[in-house]
């Protein structure tokens, strides 16, 4: 289905009294993996990826071992299993020795950030593919050359290799990526520093990604003076994007932003940038699948950590992307129970007391969020409104021939949805008006319209749609060929 969001090709006109609106996540209450073991004795983050593979449920996240010694980064990528992504099990896969042991779940993958996918239609020996970031290391001798962003491929998820020993793209240390059908090939958002109003910041740029080639990283997220606004508004100083979870839907690439608000102060020295704060989740979101990301109006927070358990109640980030399972999608997620940054002091050094308090009660847990297939963003008749909608994204009236029409939709009790559908001349087709129209009432996300009792739609498809919703919400919607 398309999601109703601002700007859709497909939404002609809306009255104005209709209201943007976005769907609120449920928040499964309890973390579903937290530090149990030597190689993630002080933190489990899903700072990577979660696939329904072959039946069974498979993790890659960031692990920091028990003998951390406060670095910023950890090269331990787990992989846990499960079978119902609830209770997660930690094989032991003799790949890499942690605190003196192989007797663990930690891969080879040299990796800060690993954000791991199934690549379509490779061969079997590249049947998953990782991007992450690393550095140069004695432990790695010469397979990583620089700093940067580095792909990797694997057969079985565990044992990895790298692609080059030199990085594929430039980048300070957060990258996402996920597989888009709908392109045919991996959509990455990697994390850089630069000069944004007086202080260096996140920013975010974007790259398309085959086997065989790749697109040059495009600036795509920078934080604006209206983020800063929003920061002060909440008691913060300024803000900018920690990283990006992704999801591509039919219509729209939706982002779950790490909107990241700082307190002061500042780090300290020349070069002063954000390192405390609490992290948020952001909905932003780009029609199709190339162009200009559009935020929230007014960079409403989709899921705020004050408002998480403890947790989670002062920083969140997403895994690369969101899982479809049942009819719900979920999407897993680091919670943090103290602001980032708190273990250092403002020039980046570990505090010894505040990082000895860190590796006693764990840095972060994994946890889950979901929400109802296809309900994101939508929009909203507090009483009753219209909107208008083509069944293809053109402006004029559409000709494509379609047969059906069905919508993602929530109503209040005494609310309803009814569709009519008009010609060129703007007037009503005889049998498709509103009053023709079956009511559509509740809570349905695939509500087949019909008009007294018939399904199809005017064979020539010269019409467009009106919905007249009346206290609803307008979720999504597909025309069916």
């Amino acid at each position: 289905m398309q999601l109703a969001c601002e700007g859709h090709p497909q939404i002609s006109w809306v009255t104005p009294g209709m209201q943007v609106v976005q769907y609120r996540p449920t928040v499964f209450p309890e973390p579903v993996l937290e530090p149990a073991s030597d190689a993630d004795r002080v933190s489990t983050s899903i700072y990577g990826s979660v696939l329904h593979d072959s039946g069974h449920y498979r993790m890659w996240y960031q692990a920091v071992p028990a003998d951390w010694g406060g670095a910023p980064q950890s090269f331990c990528v787990g992989c846990v299993e499960s079978d119902n992504g609830l209770t997660w099990r930690r094989p032991s896969y003799g790949a890499l020795e942690i605190c003196g042991s192989k007797q663990n779940h930690i891969t080879d993958l040299p990796f800060s950030c690993p954000s791991v996918f199934m690549d379509a239609g490779a061969p079997a020996a590249m049947r998953y593919r990782a991007f992450g970031w690393s550095k140069p290391d004695p432990a790695l001798g010469d397979a990583v050359k620089r700093r940067g962003y580095y792909t990797a491929h694997s057969a079985d998820g565990i044992h990895w290799t790298l692609d080059s020993d030199e990085p594929l793209y430039e980048g300070h240390d957060v990258i996402t990526s996920v597989w888009n059908p709908f392109t045919e090939s991996a959509l990455v958002v990697s994390k850089r520093i630069q000069w944004i109003r007086g202080i260096p910041r996140r920013v975010h740029w974007t790259s398309r990604w085959t086997r065989e080639s790749f697109t040059e990283p495009e600036s795509a997220l920078v934080p604006d003076e209206f983020d800063d606004v929003v920061a002060v508004a909440n008691g913060f100083n300024s803000a900018d994007y920690y990283g990006v979870g992704l999801f591509p839907t039919p219509g729209a690439t939706i982002g779950f932003l790490w909107h990241f608000r700082h307190q002061l102060p500042l780090s300290s020295g020349n070069i002063q940038y954000g390192i405390f704060g609490r992290v948020d989740l952001s909905l932003i979101y780009q029609i199709g699948h190339r162009g200009k990301w559009q935020h929230f109006p007014g960079r409403a927070a989709w899921l705020c950590a004050a408002d998480m358990p403890e947790w989670a109640e002062h920083g969140l980030c997403t895994a690369a992307f969101p899982l479809e399972v049942g009819d719900e999608n979920r999407i897993y997620i680091t919670g943090s129970s103290h602001r980032h940054g708190a273990y250092l002091d403002s020039s980046w050094n570990p505090d010894p007391q505040r990082t000895a308090m860190m590796r006693e009660r764990g840095q972060s847990k994994i946890g889950f969020i979901s929400w109802p297939t296809n309900r994101l963003l939508g929009f909203q008749a507090p009483l009753l409104e219209t909107m208008e909608l083509t069944p293809t994204p053109r402006s004029d009236v559409a000709t494509t021939v379609v047969s059906g029409m069905a919508v993602n939709v929530v109503t209040a009790h005494d609310g309803r949805i009814r569709v009519e559908l008009v010609d060129e001349q703007e007037e009503t087709i005889a049998g498709y008006g509103f009053d023709d129209c079956e009511p559509i009432v509740g809570d349905q996300q695939h509500a087949v319209v019909r008009w007294k009792g018939k399904t199809s739609l005017p064979e020539s498809g010269k019409f467009r749609a009106r919905l007249e919703i009346t206290r609803g919400t307008l979720w999504a919607f597909e025309f069916t060929g």
